[in-house]
């Protein structure tokens, strides 16, 4: 179990206690995530990658993982043809789009889905943390 599998699974535990919503919250932004992420895409200096996404009922998803392992794990046989990057959760969030799931650990028994609205309020605090640092 990573740190972040033992933060969400004691906010489960609790039934979404805010206290441990906001520990998950936090320990996510500063966990180095890994995205997979297209190969061979084409890419400008604005899009140095183009993540991988699932659009499902007009709803985006977007995969990151919190191990390398896991990450391969998902990909399978599949992995020899994708890329992923290593961003930190503040970077990830901070670039995510609006209205897209963030889908942590997708495949484990780990599994966390982060709806719009959990990423808006991350946004909202990643905003924060900016301000505070004069960022």
């Amino acid at each position: 179990m990573t740190p972040l599998d033992t933060a969400i699974t004691a906010a489960f535990e609790s039934q979404g206690k805010q206290e441990d919503v906001n520990r998950v919250y936090l320990l996510l932004l500063k966990t180095p995530l890994f995205v997979p992420v297209k190969k061979e895409a084409n890419t400008t200096d604005d899009e140095p990658f183009q993540p991988l996404f699932a659009k499902i009922d007009e709803q985006f998803f977007m995969l990151a993982f919190d191990t390398t392992e896991r990450l391969i794990g998902w990909a399978g046989d599949y992995y020899k043809d994708i890329a992923y990057v290593e961003l930190s959760g503040h970077d990830i969030v901070k670039g995510i789009n609006e209205g897209v799931f963030l889908c942590l650990n997708y495949g484990t028994d780990f599994y966390k889905e982060f709806s719009p609205d959990e990423v808006k309020r991350l946004k909202t605090i990643v905003s924060k943390i900016e301000q505070l640092k004069g960022e």
